[in-house]
């Protein structure tokens, strides 16, 4: 007799990533790359992976959503990402003003990291993404979320 052992193995699965229960709002201006990100966070057993493709649209996701991190590009139109991170920094929801944003830049450098630090980003991720940096990203920035 075979066994259907799939439920067993969906429930392992679930138990070996930090990350199944995790939801991600992907903040892309290019459809790929978003596609590529979602896909990556897939691999990595995020379960919930929300897609935007700016600044205003990515408000709106964080309302409807309620993501638990969110993946953000720096450059896009017609908000950028520090517009993004400012905005939802001055939103009178307090988990929006503490939910962890982690900048993804082709250009990571002092300056970057010091400008996305002042605009309430949590933490920068050099493009081209990884799954292994993307996997420490998301460690780091949700060990960040948690209070001291």
């Amino acid at each position: 007799m075979v066994a259907d052992r799939s439920a067993e193995g969906a429930v392992a699965q679930e138990t070996e990533t930090p990350f199944g229960a995790l939801s991600v709002l992907v903040v892309e201006d290019e459809s790929f790359t978003r596609m590529v990100l979602a896909k990556m966070l897939g691999t990595l057993g995020v379960q919930a992976v929300h897609q935007a493709a700016d600044g205003e649209s990515a408000l709106a996701a964080v309302a409807a959503h309620a993501p638990d991190l969110v993946l953000c590009d720096v450059e896009m139109q017609p908000m950028d990402g520090f517009g993004f991170v400012r905005a939802l920094r001055a939103s009178p929801e307090s988990r929006s003003r503490t939910l962890p944003v982690v900048f993804m830049s082709g250009r990571v450098d002092g300056d970057r990291e010091a400008a996305a630090r002042a605009s309430g980003a949590t933490l920068v991720l050099a493009k081209p993404v990884t799954p292994a940096t993307l996997r420490v990203a998301l460690s780091d920035g949700m060990r960040a979320a948690q209070p001291s």
